[in-house]
């Protein structure tokens, strides 16, 4: 017997009848219709982002019959969501699971799976399928929020990013024209710290599906830049004029200060201070220091103002 173009009729129960010198013999052998083509279909996603909800959803096409059919959601080899249709279903179709799902630091590189399985209980058969969700990069986690180095010290940084295919990861200095490759792997690596190695770093993650990123700065610790003293003109102020005297350095973490070497005055904690003579006699004439001092030493710039 041949059956042609199989459908889900043709799940019954046939009959095979032998007669021979007037004796008729009989068996019958049921036949189980089953469809399980291809594996399920898991839509691209953009990203997963810890502690963020997202519903995924993965579909199995033209199975039969349907109420044998679990789908289960993985993470890694861990169980998330086992999905069992109900009902009657007679004829071949396709089903849609959608699971609610939130990540997890944890979770970072695990993969996320669906494995549906068809199970024909009669005949012992038990067939299954898997799809590994494709992602873009969601998490980054930097080993490091505020890393700092002393000068001429080493400093180790990582970036790691959850995604499938694997991301790729790219570490840009900023603040450069035009912005440079630091580092083509999860290390961004500084040795023999200098001051032209503070500043802002971005670690860019990739893949087929998308991209993220994530900024870190980097502070580089060690004696306040020399400051900058300077006068409002230039040549030696004349006795009555006003002169304005000015303190200032580029360095944030420095305090300064603003005096003649005679006598203090000035102020604290501030990039740039200002000491004005509204009407300059020769007495105000000397020595003025403009001093930077931050936890790691002084640095000092000095002025010699001769008054005509």
């Amino acid at each position: 017997m041949l059956i042609r173009n199989i459908t889900t009729g043709h799940n019954i129960g046939v009959v095979c009848k032998v007669t021979c010198k007037g004796k008729t013999k009989e068996r019958t052998s049921n036949i189980k219709v089953f469809s399980f083509p291809q594996d399920p279909v898991l839509p691209k996603i953009k990203s997963l982002i810890a502690n963020q909800t997202q519903k995924l959803s993965c579909t199995v096409h033209n199975v039969y019959p349907l109420e044998r059919v679990q789908i289960e959601w993985l993470r890694g080899d861990k169980t998330l969501y086992v999905d069992q249709p109900e009902g009657s279903f007679d004829n071949v179709q396709s089903y849609s699971s959608v699971f609610s799902y939130t990540p997890s630091v944890s979770d970072l590189g695990k993969n996320i799976s669906c494995k549906a399985t068809l199970k024909i209980t009669e005949i012992g058969l038990e067939k299954t399928r898997n799809s590994n969700a494709e992602y873009g990069p969601g998490t980054i986690t930097i080993s490091s929020n505020n890393p700092s180095v002393k000068l001429g010290e080493h400093l180790e940084i990582t970036c790691q990013a959850d995604g499938n295919p694997q991301p790729t990861i790219l570490w840009w200095k900023e603040e450069t024209e035009p912005a440079q490759i630091k580092s083509q792997n999860e290390k961004l690596i500084i040795n023999n710290a200098s001051r032209s190695q503070a500043g802002w770093y971005r670690c860019d993650s990739s893949n087929a599906v998308g991209s993220q990123q994530r900024r870190v700065k980097v502070i580089v610790l060690g004696p306040p830049n020399i400051p900058k003293i300077q006068l409002s003109q230039r040549g030696d102020p004349k006795e009555g004029e006003n002169i304005t005297i000015l303190c200032s350095s580029d360095d944030g973490s420095a305090g300064l200060t603003l005096y003649k070497q005679s006598a203090a005055s000035g102020a604290l904690n501030k990039q740039a201070v200002l000491l004005n003579i509204p009407s300059v006699q020769i007495t105000d004439g000397g020595i003025y220091i403009c001093e930077a001092k931050n936890d790691f030493g002084t640095e000092r710039s000095t002025i010699n103002i001769t008054v005509e």
